[in-house]
């Protein structure tokens, strides 16, 4: 996402699935940030650039960067990006990581699966097939055996219950743990913190809210933000730009598969 309005000539499509949030569409400029899961970001046109505070300017086809790892991906005037938000309890936490052939600190270079990515994309006005990212973002075929189904409960909770403040303290009393090995095995799941992912979940719930037609002060409301500047922030965060931004830009939005 990103930061002005789409090009009229442009379409960009931004799609939420369980365990995985997409979009195709222009570089919109995103500044410097940390999204709370992890995400894939491959240039379907050129090459890309990645730009960290640690490692300054990376040249390459395709960048993974880990939840809460500060960065912002650049692509040349015109070209189109895929980004792939991991939002899955499904798979280890490390499994996109580990298919980067490389890396520079904590962010990795160049997936295994860069040309079939590219492929899947499709070419400018295709359908696109997103289910097909499952095998990049989910466990692997037949393996469902790496979450604990503890976690995936939770994790359902605070996606269909967004608004609620859910703690960790009365969490891990919930599963029978102590706090801190609670906060190890929800950040071992999913890839990102306790706290980072109730914060993503209620900023899908907004872009659900306002695809459906709803205005930005009830979303934010009904996702459990504060105010609009706390929603203003967390978008910020999370995504490199604002709400505003977001929804004022030609994006069109597909829920679920729908």
């Amino acid at each position: 996402m990103g930061i002005g309005a789409l090009p009229e000539t442009c379409d960009a499509l931004a799609w939420i699935r369980p365990g995985q949030v997409g979009y195709i569409g222009p570089d919109l400029g995103v500044g410097i940030h940390g999204t709370a899961v992890g995400v894939l970001t491959v240039g379907l046109d050129a090459p890309v650039t990645l730009e960290t505070p640690e490692h300054g300017k990376i040249t390459a086809r395709s960048v993974y960067a880990p939840a809460r790892v500060a960065h912002r991906v650049v692509a040349p005037a015109g070209c189109r990006i895929l980004l792939l938000f991991a939002d899955s309890a499904d798979a280890p936490a490390d499994r996109m990581a580990a298919a980067m052939q490389r890396h520079v600190g904590a962010v990795g270079l160049e997936h295994r699966a860069e040309n079939w990515l590219i492929k899947k994309a499709g070419a400018r006005g295709d359908d696109v097939d997103q289910g097909a990212f499952q095998k990049i973002t989910g466990p692997p075929a037949g393996d469902r055996g790496a979450a604990d189904p503890r976690i995936e409960g939770l994790v359902e909770e605070i996606r269909t219950r967004p608004a609620q403040a859910f703690r960790a303290e009365a969490s891990a009393q919930r599963l029978g743990v102590s706090r801190s090995h609670f906060l190890h095995m929800f950040a071992h799941h999913t890839g990102t913190t306790f706290r980072r992912y109730q914060q993503w979940s209620r900023v899908l719930h907004v872009v659900r809210g306002i695809s459906a037609g709803h205005d930005l002060t009830r979303c934010a409301a009904d996702a459990g933000f504060a105010s609009p500047s706390h929603l203003s922030d967390s978008f910020r965060q999370n995504l490199g730009t604002t709400a505003t931004t977001v929804f004022g830009s030609r994006i069109r939005f597909e829920l679920d598969g729908a």
